[in-house]
């Protein structure tokens, strides 16, 4: 490995460890109300639209059954929605409804104003070039996703 393959190697491992460490940290402050298990469910609807739950437990990274339970308890509290999948009757596609949204951007409201105190000290310009980094970053894997991971190619 050349000097700047293990730079790039050493600098990635660090983005990846802060911006999980950062995501983490900052779902601390949010209220109990709104459970980080269900924005991550819910934004990953709302990211990639429809799905059938096999779709969704890659997204999400656990296994269907954990998949299946998640969304049998956000179904449960109409912020999704189920449909018979029309290419297999077997499956079942899901999307996020319109309360799963308005959950969703109140429980991210509510987030925000949480942590809002701890960046007074900063410029929004400072946020603003965090954000389009991290939108940056989020572009480039999610690219990577679509066409499948590293080692499916």
């Amino acid at each position: 490995m050349s000097n700047d393959d293990a730079e790039l190697h050493r600098l990635l491992v660090d983005l990846v460890t802060n911006s999980s460490r950062f995501a983490k940290i900052a779902s601390s402050f949010g209220p109990d109300t709104h459970p980080n298990s269900w924005m991550r469910a819910l934004a990953v609807f709302d990211e990639h639209g429809e799905l059938r739950i096999s779709e969704f437990a890659r997204l999400y990274r656990c296994s269907q059954p954990s998949a299946t339970a998640t969304i049998k308890r956000l179904l449960e509290k109409d912020l999704l929605a189920r449909r018979p999948d029309p290419h297999d009757a077997r499956a079942v596609r899901v999307t996020i409804t319109e309360d799963g949204r308005n959950w969703l951007r109140t429980s991210k409201d509510e987030l925000a104003d949480a942590v809002a105190p701890l960046f007074r000290d900063l410029e929004p310009a400072q946020l603003r070039r965090l954000s389009d980094g991290l939108e940056e970053l989020r572009t480039i894997l999610k690219s990577a996703v679509a066409i499948g991971t590293p080692t499916d190619r």
